[in-house]
């Protein structure tokens, strides 16, 4: 496991650093001119390349459990809310209805504000990023007794069944030129595992209607 962990590392990396490569030596031997286009294409790269080293940064640290979290009383809802309003604008631009059914009751968990954003923000990028345009993101929640339920639906393309429990696993992809063409490392939902996991909640896939994925969290509420 260690080997092919190490195997699919080298080709993540290995993709991004051979576009930087090629791009370089064009501007060097003139056969692209350097301007502002170039450049930009060169910088969208190293930042594909450091989000890699940074979210294979963040996971090793939770490996070792040095990952630092910095728990307080927070209201999940609200920062829910506020990425889905962050993210509306991107969502409008390619299509994507943003549907929000938030409960009404007032809701506290015992959480890292930071971490729990980023959960939220790797969701929300892989509907981006991997929905039928034009489509539809749906956001419930629901307060139990004892534990909080998000759910983030999209309207496809799905998951097969027998894949939804592997797609938090570290660089799985369910189809890999389509992940790799949309700019996915593979290791985002993993991300969003290790943080459900350090707030003692759970995350799961499972089949959304109009042959969509769904993405459920379960984190347990405050108790005084």
């Amino acid at each position: 496991m260690k080997t092919q962990w190490l195997l699919d590392i080298s080709h993540e990396l290995r993709t991004p650093i051979s576009i930087l490569k090629g791009e370089i030596e064009a501007l060097q031997d003139g056969v692209r001119p350097l301007e502002p286009s170039a450049l930009d294409s060169l910088q969208e790269e190293a930042s594909c390349l450091e989000k890699i080293v940074q979210d294979l940064h963040l996971l090793s640290k939770a490996d070792s459990d040095s990952l630092a979290m910095d728990m307080a009383q927070i209201d999940p809802i609200h920062l829910l809310n506020s990425v889905v309003h962050s993210f509306r604008p991107r969502f409008d631009e390619v299509g994507l209805i943003v549907e929000t059914q938030f409960s009404e009751n007032h809701t506290l968990i015992r959480g890292d504000a930071v971490r729990l954003k980023q959960l939220f923000l790797n969701v929300f990028e892989n509907c981006l990023k991997y929905s039928d345009k034009p489509g539809m993101v749906t956001v419930r929640t629901e307060t139990g007794r004892e534990r909080l339920s998000i759910e983030i639906t999209d309207t496809g393309p799905g998951v097969p069944g027998g894949q939804l429990d592997k797609i938090f696993d570290r660089l799985y992809r369910v189809d890999s030129s389509r992940n790799r063409e949309a700019g996915g490392s593979g290791l985002g939902l993993s991300i969003c595992k290790m943080i459900a996991t350090a707030h003692d909640g759970i995350i799961k896939g499972f089949p959304a209607p109009e042959q969509g994925l769904g993405i459920r969290v379960e984190l347990p509420l405050y108790k005084k």
